[in-house]
């Protein structure tokens, strides 16, 4: 292992003891995880906090660790030690990684262990703390839209929850497509959305989502990002054109039709390489990160409460450095 630049030898982190609710949730003292040859170690400044960090509590998302198992999936920071096979990264260079499905250790720590290959350089136009909200969030934004529902110039896409965190960078990568975006938001946050790139943006409290779609475009739309559950995700079926697609990211819709492709198992997968191409959108200007709180490390379980209650604009962060 490189030199780390201190003589810490433990850390702390944000573990559970077993799975359950937020009562399983510690804030406890660990040894600073070894780099094997191929790792990078990060001394975290940021980490991201989402609806998933609930489901790896629970046990609903396995990490086929030992307890204490450290919570978080994702951050950002700077480069404390590599392993010797390591020489694309150096100690201070700051970056940002999300660790899944091969998970040394938690985000929700003052040091991540990150397999080499899953980490990039963090946007240089966002302090590190707000670079840690980005890396779930951006994957999943850039790949479903890109590479799953092939998004092109012209395509009328329907993107729910616009105003979340996929959903705030979806309705920009997909306007930057050239797409005719249609969102769905809170009637407060209409103006944000539009702002992004939003061309129609539904109040899904107060109008029937189907039928304002259809008004608008009676064949329906070409593509759909959906990130609502239970039946308004059955809902976002019924605005699909004949041959139109969507993934649904909570995997809740329970009504299918002929004729259109609903992806119910999408999971976001580690990679540098896309990483880095949302860097440099960032600091190109093409994304804008919406950051709604930043939340001290010793209150993770009140950010993680915060995500829950299903109103945040943007992300919320946890600052750890």
């Amino acid at each position: 292992m490189s030199n780390t630049g201190t003589t810490k030898t433990t850390m702390r982190a944000w573990a559970i003891d077993a799975y359950g609710g937020p009562e399983r949730m510690l804030l406890v003292e660990l040894p600073v995880p070894e780099p094997q040859p191929r790792d990078v170690l990060i001394r975290m400044h940021g980490a991201e906090v989402g609806d998933w960090d609930a489901l790896v509590r629970e046990g609903e998302w396995p990490m086929e660790r030992p307890f204490p198992l450290v919570l978080g999936l994702a951050g950002a920071g700077t480069v404390a030690a590599v392993g010797r096979e390591v020489t694309c990264f150096a100690e201070s260079d700051p970056v940002y990684a999300y660790s899944y499905p091969l998970h040394h250790n938690g985000a929700w720590a003052e040091y991540m262990l990150v397999p080499a290959s899953y980490v990039a350089r963090a946007p240089a136009s966002l302090d590190l703390t707000r670079a840690g909200a980005v890396p779930i969030v951006g994957l999943t934004a850039h790949e479903t839209l890109t590479d799953i529902l092939e998004v092109r110039q012209g395509d009328v896409v329907l993107i729910t929850a616009a105003a979340g965190g996929v959903g705030h960078l979806a309705v920009q990568i997909a306007a930057g497509l050239g797409a005719h975006v249609v969102a769905t938001a809170s009637r407060s946050n209409h103006d944000f959305v539009r702002a992004l790139g939003a061309e129609t943006v539904i109040d899904y409290m107060a109008e029937d989502v189907v039928t304002a779609i259809r008004a608008r475009y009676p064949d329906g739309v070409d593509k759909a990002l959906n990130g609502v559950t239970g039946e308004a995700a059955n809902q976002v079926v019924r605005t699909l054109r004949d041959g139109g697609r969507m993934v649904d990211l909570p995997g809740s819709v329970s009504v299918m039709r002929s004729g259109v492709r609903v992806d119910t198992e999408y999971v976001v997968r580690a990679d540098a390489d896309r990483l880095t191409r949302l860097a440099r959108m960032i600091d190109d200007g093409r994304l804008t990160v919406e950051i709604q709180d930043i939340i001290p490390f010793e209150r993770a379980a009140d950010a993680l409460e915060v995500v829950l209650a299903r109103h945040v604009r943007g992300k919320v962060v946890l600052k750890i450095a």
